[in-house]
């Protein structure tokens, strides 16, 4: 542009020259004024154009920065819908009489969710670890919760689950949560819950990442251990987020671990558990959460007996937001160690899962589990008192114990399963999910297992902690 305008000025100047006007050169030529106006109609022309141009250009700069600021508006919609681990229904709409908003305080939300798997084993008498595991090769129903939650009034809230099996109906939890402000940041729960003992208890069934449960938490944990309670959980004023809780309850649950003593009006042979839990920002992409946990009560081998249990689990899950926020990468892993008193010798027995699930699209994740129980004290014929056991059949003869009285105390041996899946969710509230182990067993013959999990879940369902 500089240049045009010093073809201008320098066109101007010769125009408006004296040398032009002189005499010396005889008299004014028409041909060369004519020439300097189409030279001036011409820069003016140009100058015009460019003008244009630069216009356009500062046009197109503003639509391609609208475009840029639609895109990461849309990004971190999507991030934030992703950050909701579990299902979450639509929200109803708002009621426009009177009468539709009483009804609308009065109705929980309710939910519904089905697991159904058709499974494979390799043994005609499978080896099954957890009650809601598939427990035969055919198609069968895992588990179908029903789950009732509402705000009570501005001081508590309600919640209830119920799974249905084969078995029947249960009482998953059924608690009330402080809503009030309470000294100390603390808040209480009162009812028979999921304790707060490590990490995967506290998942339901259906959120978890594989089919089966690990052997670990299925052994000395039960199902899951709900004890009916009274649960205080606090918050620590410190950097990073911490929460100490503390829980005293029945110990009617359904693992060996702890069962109500026969003296069971001793307040000491209650079910005591405490967990520690801090979360740490590593990053805006990296966040880790580490804990620890002891429960002891008794486990009605005798009066004065009892079990204690020690656990410490880690979770950290890597989602780079900018270049693919599709993309995630979590670990998890919980070890847990177990003494119980009998009244012939105490029982040691250990073991921990770890678990890695990577999300490389939208709606696909794959990941890997490998667990293992071992004993530094398996459980013997003398341990028993009963049957003379038998290498070969084993697991069979340690089976039928377990059906006739319900689970056994301590571990009859060293156990390692290792489980590759691949999961394919449709939609937020839908899931199918392929998944294959191979168990080894030092006291029984190996197993294969193919599993073909489906998912539907419907209604209201809040999500589970981070």
């Amino acid at each position: 542009m500089d240049f045009t305008r010093i073809i201008l000025i320098l066109a101007i100047f010769l125009a408006s020259s004296p040398f032009f006007q002189s005499d010396a050169l005889g008299q004014e030529s028409d041909d060369v004024k004519k020439e300097l106006r189409e030279l001036r109609q011409m820069m003016e022309k140009m100058q015009q154009r460019i003008t244009e141009l630069e216009e356009k250009n500062k046009a197109l700069e503003q639509q391609a920065k609208e475009r840029e600021e639609e895109e990461e508006i849309k990004e971190e919609i999507v991030v934030k819908e992703e950050t909701v681990v579990t299902p979450s229904a639509p929200q109803p709409q708002e009621p426009q009489s009177f009468l539709g908003k009483v009804a609308q305080a009065i109705n929980p939300e309710i939910s519904v969710v089905g697991i159904f798997a058709a499974a494979y084993y390799s043994l005609n008498d499978p080896v099954v670890f957890a009650e809601i595991d598939p427990q035969n090769t055919g198609v069968n129903v895992q588990e179908i919760e029903i789950g009732f939650q509402a705000v009570v009034d501005p001081y508590f809230r309600f919640d209830s689950f119920f799974p249905i099996t084969n078995e029947g109906i249960e009482i998953e939890e059924s608690y009330g949560t402080t809503l009030f402000s309470l000294p100390l940041n603390s808040q209480f729960r009162v009812g028979t819950m999921r304790a707060k003992f490590g990490r995967i208890n506290q998942i339901h069934r259906h959120n978890q990442n594989f089919v089966t449960l690990p052997i670990v938490a299925a052994e000395f944990l039960g199902e899951h251990l709900n004890p009916t309670s009274i649960e205080a959980n606090f918050l620590v004023p410190v950097p990073w987020y911490m929460e100490l809780s503390a829980s005293g309850g029945s110990p009617d649950v359904e693992t060996q671990t702890f069962q109500r003593s026969p003296d069971a009006n001793n307040i000491g042979n209650l079910l005591y558990i405490f967990h520690m839990a801090n979360f740490f920002e590593v990053s805006d992409s990296l966040g880790v959460n580490l804990g620890a946990s002891f429960a002891t009560g008794s486990n009605a081998s005798g009066p004065d007996e009892r079990s204690n249990l020690y656990g410490a689990d880690l979770f950290a899950k890597y989602r780079p937001l900018r270049d693919n926020p599709y993309q995630e990468f979590s670990v998890q892993s919980e070890f847990m160690w177990r003494q119980a008193e009998t009244p012939e010798e105490e029982l040691e027995d250990y073991g921990f899962y770890a678990e890695a699930i990577y999300r490389f699209a939208k709606r696909w994740n794959t990941g890997v589990r490998f667990d293992l129980t071992d004993t530094n004290t398996p459980v013997t014929e003398e341990d028993e008192g009963g049957e003379v056991i038998e290498q070969a059949g084993i697991s069979q003869v340690a089976r039928q114990e377990e059906e006739e009285e319900e689970g056994m105390l301590g571990l009859l041996g060293r156990a390692y399963r290792i489980s590759p899946m691949l999961t394919f969710s449709p939609s937020e509230f839908s899931r199918i999910k392929l998944e294959y182990d191979y168990l080894n067993q030092n006291y029984g013959p190996d197993q294969h297992a193919v599993f073909l999990q489906f998912l539907y879940a419907i209604g209201a369902h809040g999500a589970h902690p981070y």
